[in-house]
């Protein structure tokens, strides 16, 4: 846990940094230099309201990609100080956080591409976009690629502190709990000395890089990379179904379960919360399957079926 502890910390505090400066140095790069070329963003009502188009509507499940991951999180509540108290507040300070630096941020890079220039090489910004935002700010600033290369630092540990928490948090969460085990095949309850699940992460491996396979298919880096988000924008939210489920089932029954914290304590305010986060975030990843590219959507549909299917049979086989 120490290592995950300081591992995360490092990671969240460099990457939030990082983004409170990119948009405090970009509002404050045309005052310093004037002559940086800098792109006049038009905040007339026409562009501000969304275009309610097909595009739209099948990007809804990248709203839903985008908030998740605080459940990640859930396996280490109970090791806050007070989690009741704690936790809430730490989940809305993550929110105000997520939401000034996404909006602060848009309007920062707004500033900087022309979304023409953008759309006409759209697989190439989704890659490398952030990147190029940093490097430009050098150029501003007369620093060359300083602040990219302290970039690519920070984001190398964001990364790896989200590899180390998307693999040891869900294993822990499936596999830690004692009456839910019965339902799992022996061998992936293997440990190592430090409490890892070392099968559970074998078997993420060989699906990881499954899908990472399939994908050759792609030519481009920046095409395969473009893919691979809007896959994950599909298939990561789907998840959130089966959480959304079983809370529903737990408040029915919250009686046998107690808790020390609790998201509301109206029953029926519960039941409302749990079936609309169920209803939108279907919604959201079915149309969020939709593609021109046949390929695509066949990997968009077909994937969440096979993975499906591999956890009922894994669990008809133990």
């Amino acid at each position: 846990m120490n290592p995950l502890k300081s591992l995360a910390t490092a990671a969240g505090s460099s990457m939030f940094v990082m983004s409170i400066l990119f948009i405090l140095m970009m509002f404050a790069a045309p005052v310093i230099n004037p002559n940086g070329g800098y792109v006049s963003m038009d905040f007339s009502l026409k562009n501000i309201v969304p275009q309610f188009n097909v595009n739209y509507f099948t990007s809804l499940s990248i709203l839903v990609f985008a908030v998740g991951g605080c459940e990640k999180i859930s396996p280490y509540v109970n090791k806050i100080e007070n989690p009741s108290k704690g936790f809430p507040k730490g989940m809305i300070a993550l929110a105000i956080m997520v939401m000034g630096c996404a909006i602060l941020g848009t309007v920062a890079m707004g500033m900087m591409y022309d979304p023409e220039v953008i759309n006409a090489n759209f697989n190439s910004y989704v890659s490398n976009g952030a990147y190029w935002a940093f490097q430009k700010l050098g150029e501003y600033y007369h620093v060359g690629d300083l602040f990219l290369v302290i970039y690519a630092l920070c984001n190398m540990v964001g990364q790896l502190s989200t590899l180390v928490i998307s693999i040891d948090a869900p294993l822990r969460m499936l596999l830690d709990n004692k009456e839910t085990q019965q339902f799992i095949p022996k061998a992936l309850l293997k440990q190592n000395k430090h409490g890892a699940y070392v099968n559970g992460i074998k078997l993420v491996a060989v699906l990881s890089g499954a899908i990472i396979l399939v994908q050759s298919v792609v030519p481009g880096a920046a095409s395969v990379l473009t893919q691979l988000t809007k896959f994950n924008s599909v298939c990561m939210p789907l998840r959130y179904l089966w959480v959304f489920v079983a809370y529903i089932a737990l408040r029915k029954q919250f009686d046998k379960f107690p808790a020390e914290y609790r998201f509301v304590k109206d029953q029926g305010l519960a039941m409302f919360f749990g079936g609309w986060c169920f209803v939108v975030t279907l919604v959201c990843c079915i149309m969020g399957m939709y593609s021109t590219d046949t390929f695509t959507m066949a990997l968009n549909i077909i994937t969440p079926i096979v993975l499906t299917a591999s956890r009922i049979a894994s669990r008809k086989w133990n």
